[in-house]
């Protein structure tokens, strides 16, 4: 079996371990969509760990939470990417005449900008989360509540892999 096979195969498990929880829609797509985004937050390697606790800690579904936190670890770096691109866009900074200035000066400078970088990265971490999760949130929910049946037989039975 290749590696693009295997990667299939726990795509289509998780999604199907989604489907079937018993559980509101409500709690469900909190769950998902939480366990998601702390993939915008670097967590060094608690990502899982936190998903869950924070679905549990918001009452949704933890199991959720954990699928979600983990169908989404892969696109970390691009997430990490994202939220210096928004957070630039939020923050504006010449980075480039900025690292130059600095490059001879003194410690303080350095700091500085270090914080301005941190201060950008974190505007952004903030927007990505909210617009990515409350997106997310509404479009698991209403999948879930209209499309439940449809799409877990077609991911069980038509689903090859």
């Amino acid at each position: 079996m290749t590696k693009l096979t295997i990667l299939k195969r726990r795509f289509k498990y998780l999604i199907i371990k989604l489907l079937r929880l018993k559980d509101h829609s409500h709690k469900v797509a909190l769950g998902f969509s939480l366990g998601s985004i702390v993939n915008f937050v670097p967590t060094f390697g608690f990502g899982l760990i936190l998903s869950v606790g924070l679905a549990k800690l918001c009452r949704g579904n933890s199991m959720a939470g954990l699928i979600g936190g983990m169908l989404f670890m892969w696109a970390f770096p691009l997430m990490f990417y994202l939220n210096t691109v928004v957070g630039e866009y939020l923050v504006p900074i010449n980075l480039d005449h900025t690292l130059l200035e600095v490059a001879d000066d003194d410690l303080t400078d350095h700091l500085e900008t270090g914080a301005h970088i941190g201060k950008i990265f974190l505007a952004g971490m903030i927007v990505n989360m909210v617009l990515f999760g409350g997106l997310l949130y509404a479009g698991v929910y209403y999948m879930i509540n209209q499309y439940r049946a449809e799409i877990l037989y077609y991911v069980y039975k038509k689903w090859i892999i």
